[in-house]
């Protein structure tokens, strides 16, 4: 009885001991992926900006084509049926095989943060579990804005992880520049939160605005290892997504046709301008 007894633990510590040794590869593969993205060259990233499934494919091929095009967002809540989750669904996967290899971001921008959708924190967990909970999800990376319900956080950036989704979390202001250290205690939360990648948007009202943004970035880069996506959105602000690769950015959003936020430029003369000032690693 003993020996059972004995031969039943044994066993559950060689299970518990597979578990730790499966997800400790899950966690090293992860680091490796986010150490690829964080290095320079800046990744371009394009946004699918349609309102109808025909409108989306169109735009997902155009990218697909486009070597200048290194990721694409798709923006959900621009689509006319942002609401039905079938039906996303269904586009997502649609295209995901018209890109290919090049990685897909699902973002729901919420009407809090600039977007076209409102939408409650609990729907908006309801909504992205149900994205997430397909066998394959669509999507290579998940936009959740930081400042939705913090429970609804913490279980999306869980449940992505499971999925071996990687996790853009988010913040967007359009009317102002928060302070330099505001800007830089965000993105630190955000890493807390478990963010692969740390983004915020800001809207600047002068020059020194946008030198508050690239300063925030830069002081990040230092304390922390994620991957940095921030700009300072306007025309006044365009200067951002180029100097970011000098400030640790990692990633810049281009345009084909139509912006999704102001002060984006053609997404193939963003790649020229960031190959002729982006150092060398």
């Amino acid at each position: 009885m003993k020996l059972q007894k004995l031969a039943a633990i044994l066993l559950a510590m060689s299970s518990l001991l597979a578990v730790q040794m499966a997800q400790a590869q899950d966690n090293a593969q992860k680091q490796v992926e986010l150490a690829e993205l964080a290095k320079l060259p800046v990744k371009t990233i394009v946004p699918i900006t349609a309102k109808t499934r025909e409108q989306a494919l169109e735009q997902a091929k155009v990218i697909a084509a486009n070597p200048d095009a290194d990721l694409a967002e798709f923006r959900i809540d621009l689509l006319d049926f942002a609401n039905d989750t079938k039906q996303v669904i269904a586009l997502g996967q649609e295209l995901r095989q018209i890109l290919a290899t090049k990685p897909i971001i699902a973002t729901i921008r919420t009407h809090n943060e600039g977007g076209k959708l409102t939408i409650s924190d609990a729907d908006y967990g309801k909504t992205y579990q149900a994205y997430l909970s397909q066998p394959q999800p669509f999507m290579d990376m998940l936009d959740v804005e930081m400042f939705r319900d913090q429970q609804v956080v913490k279980n999306t950036v869980k449940l992505a992880h499971d999925k071996k989704v990687l996790i853009v979390m988010s913040n967007h202001d359009f009317q102002k520049t928060p302070s330099e250290d505001e800007i830089v205690k965000r993105l630190l939360k955000q890493d807390e939160l478990g963010a692969d990648i740390l983004k915020i948007a800001v809207m600047p009202q002068s020059k020194q605005d946008v030198f508050t943004l690239m300063n925030a970035t830069l002081k990040v880069s230092q304390q922390s290892k994620k991957p940095l996506l921030t700009m300072s959105m306007g025309k006044l602000g365009t200067i951002s997504r180029i100097a970011t690769a000098n400030m640790g950015g990692s990633f810049s959003f281009g345009m084909i046709g139509e912006a999704s936020a102001p002060g984006q430029i053609d997404v193939t003369q963003l790649k020229q301008f960031l190959k002729m000032v982006q150092p060398t690693q």
